[in-house]
């Protein structure tokens, strides 16, 4: 089949469309409202800017208008109001028009978070990270139905997401579109990057463009940091606080030096010393921290040039364990400590030529310059972690567009990686050396359909050649209604030790193989996305399902025995599929809700037997609201998620007090928010784990820490009490 699959891949034709491009699929839909007292405009004018193509709203002020090649701005116009514009709109958006007589003109536009690109993305909107305290990265997908946070490094510190089922580090993680955080920063690098400093995340899921790499098995989700040109605040300040005696304070300065070059400055310190101990087992529920990390980022662009410098710098500290001042059960030993120490430095540098080519329009010739310098220690009680990474990498990306269905993309890559790894007596290193070429194009043969996909080709120094093609597929069935359909493959190298941090936390043996191999999986699936009105109101629903089959893969396997843990390449097969769907709908004006459904099989080799991933829910269920008065001077949001029942690793070995059952309960979480705008300020008070729940027991043995039955690896769900939370932002524009 992957043969069949690869020549009908280059048959077609190696793919991809800029996002300008894409905004010419489909049509617009959406309601048009009066600011003032929230009607319904009907006959306002809707067209495309540049262009005679144009509609009016009807007498419930909905519309409905096709998208143009040759436009990718929508204005709306009515008489005695202001005219808004929007810019490369969504399928589906809801807009209030404000009176002309008014002293100050202000315009509201929500719209779908599922974009019409051909792979399957989502958007986290500036707008939406607000709707929770989103004090970093980890943070901010409290409110995303496609990635969870997992609670199972609670003990550490360390913080992982999933998406498709499958944990963060077959998920390819982006800064400004730039590989940043990879190798040994997966297992902290979400608490690395401020909420505040984060203009918005995309979330593509399956087998993503190649040209980011050959990583991204399950997606990739790229952070896009403030950008200093556009910026709006010249001085922004948050402060943070909240009940379990966490502190932060977030600081950015943006200055214009011209209309071409502007820079901005971001500063983020945070800090817990609060020892949390809920279900009174002697160790910390949570770990204390301290963090300090700064920013700074400079872009020019005249319209013929563009470059970008970007530089950030961190020191991070992590201490959990037994509380101080008990009594420890071994005097030798003394007390059972837990802590992590980071030093990071990474950088990367854009250069970009435009209308590089004067007979192709569109055309563009970049080069991305990026270096990551970090340093990790973790100590376990008498274990200990050291980790060093050291990565360059580099990209040469020319883009052209041949005509008017057919855009070019091609480029090649280098990656030079130094990392290395230690745990007790197991020593892990590797210097990898990796160029690689790649080409994707995009087709759209006909109006409703567009055709992605892409190859490349890369040589690793230690393990040859590896070839990644991957193809998209979006199909516009109606005007609101489209289809998607993605394959691929994807593969990785994995540094085993800093990976798995949670599963050293332990007195098991350790069992590693003598050698791993790359990861290697294949990626297949598809979405539907519709969107219609229920009593004039607009409403998007969305279903996707994903399948990830490995070749190999890094297996942890508690399984075997409750005495040792196994760290293996995969014998047998391993796979997980993901099925998910959602509802968007604003059944009144300012009213959004959302619901979602998250089923998961995620399946490996457990003591040989293939069943299914412990300490994994297999569903999820997720509902949203949020609520803003006219003008947004309140907002209230509100969030509640289920997760279901999982599987447990056998621990019937044990005494029968340090033993668990087979399987864990399922449980609910809800957190809450409200905000209040006042001019240049934002106060925001909220609430998480409103209902209380903590997994009471996440510690096996915690009263004898150093015996041979202590382990904290098994941990399934949050440990974090009740908590309230005030905030507060002020604005300097």
């Amino acid at each position: 089949m992957r043969s069949i699959f690869l020549a009908a891949l280059i048959a077609a034709g190696f793919a991809m469309v800029p996002a300008s491009t894409l905004a010419q699929i489909g049509v617009v839909s959406g309601m048009v409202h009066s600011g003032t007292d929230m009607q319904p405009l009907a006959s306002a004018t809707v067209r495309w800017k540049g262009t005679n193509t144009g509609t009016f709203t009807g007498p419930d002020g909905w519309f409905t208008i096709s998208r143009v090649a040759e436009a990718d701005t929508l204005v709306i116009s009515y008489v005695g109001f202001a005219p808004l514009i929007l810019v490369a709109p969504d399928d589906t958006v809801h807009v209030m028009l404000e009176a002309t007589t008014e002293a100050e003109v202000s315009v509201e536009a929500d719209a779908s978070t599922i974009s019409r690109a051909p792979i399957r993305t989502e958007t986290v909107t500036r707008k939406e990270l607000t709707r929770a305290a989103c004090c970093s990265l980890a943070e901010s997908f409290e409110r995303s139905p496609s990635v969870e946070v997992s609670f199972t490094d609670a003990v550490s510190g360390a913080r992982t997401i999933r998406l498709l089922g499958l944990s963060g580090q077959y998920t390819q993680m982006l800064t400004d579109a730039v590989p940043l955080m990879r190798a040994i920063e997966i297992p902290f690098g979400l608490d690395h990057i401020p909420g505040p400093f984060m203009d918005n995340i995309s979330i593509a899921k399956g087998a993503a463009t190649v040209s980011n790499g050959y990583e991204g098995q399950t997606g990739v989700i790229n952070v896009c940091l403030l950008d200093p040109l556009v910026t709006e605040e010249k001085l922004y300040v948050n402060a943070y606080v909240n009940t379990m005696a966490r502190a932060e304070l977030n600081l950015y300065g943006a200055q214009q030096l011209s209309d071409e070059l502007a820079t901005i400055t971001m500063l983020h310190g945070r800090l817990q010393q609060r020892e949390i101990d809920n279900n009174g087992d002697g160790f910390m529920d949570t770990p204390k921290f301290q963090q300090l990390n700064v920013f700074n980022k400079w872009r020019f662009n005249d319209d013929e040039t563009e470059w970008q410098f970007f530089i950030h710098g961190l020191v991070d500290e992590y201490t959990s364990g037994q509380l101080e001042g008990t009594e420890p059960t071994d005097p030798a030993m003394g007390l059972y400590t837990i802590g992590t120490n980071i030093e990071r430095l990474e950088s990367y540098m854009k250069y970009g030529l435009l209308n590089v080519f004067d007979d192709l329009e569109q055309s563009s010739l970049a080069f991305v310059l990026s270096g990551v310098m970090h340093n990790m220690e973790s100590a376990f009680g008498d274990r200990t972690v050291d980790a060093r990474q050291r990565t360059l990498q580099a990209k040469a990306i020319l883009t052209a567009t041949l005509s008017s269905d057919l855009v070019l993309n091609t480029g090649l890559s280098y990656v030079l990686d130094d990392v290395r790894e230690s745990l007790a007596a197991t020593r892990l290193e590797r210097q990898e050396s990796v160029p690689g070429v790649y080409a994707e194009a995009t087709w759209t043969p006909l109006e409703p359909l567009s055709l992605v996909g892409g190859l490349r080709y890369d040589q690793h120094n230690l393990y040859g050649g590896f070839t990644t093609p991957r193809v998209h597929a979006r199909w516009s069935v109606s005007d609101f209604t489209s289809v998607r359909a993605s394959a691929g493959r994807g593969w990785r190298v994995p540094s085993v030790i800093t990976e798995n941090l949670s599963a050293y936390i332990n007195s098991r043996t350790l069992n590693f193989d003598s050698a791993f191999r790359p990861e290697e999986s294949w990626n297949y699936g598809g979405s539907i996305t519709t969107s219609f009105s229920i009593g004039g109101r607009p409403v998007v629903v969305d279903a996707e399902v994903y399948h990830t089959e490995f070749d190999n893969k890094v297996v942890v396997d508690f399984d075997r025995s409750a005495r040792h843990v196994w760290v293996t390449n995969l014998t047998g097969r391993s796979y997980s599929t993901s099925a998910m769907a959602q509802v968007q709908f604003t059944p009144v004006p300012r009213l959004d809700l959302g619901v979602a459904y998250r089923w998961i099989d995620v399946q490996a080799p457990y003591n040989g037997t293939l069943q299914q991933a412990p300490m994994v829910s297999r569903d999820r269920v997720l509902l949203t609201a949020a609520w803003e008065t006219v003008g947004s001077t309140w907002q209230v949001d509100a969030t509640m998620q289920y997760y279901g029942p999982g599987r447990l690793p056998t621990t019937a070995e044990n005494p029968t007090a340090y033993q668990r059952g087979d399987t864990y309960p399922g449980y609910v979480r809800v957190n809450g928010q409200i905000t209040h705008r006042i001019g240049a300020w934002d106060v925001y008070l909220g609430g998480e784990n409103l209902n209380g729940f903590i997994q009471q027991d996440p510690v096996i043995a915690a009263d004898d820490p150093f015996s041979t039955y202590f382990d904290a690896s098994l941990a399934w769900g949050p440990t974090s009490p009740r908590m309230a939370y005030l905030g507060v932002r002020w604005r300097v524009e």
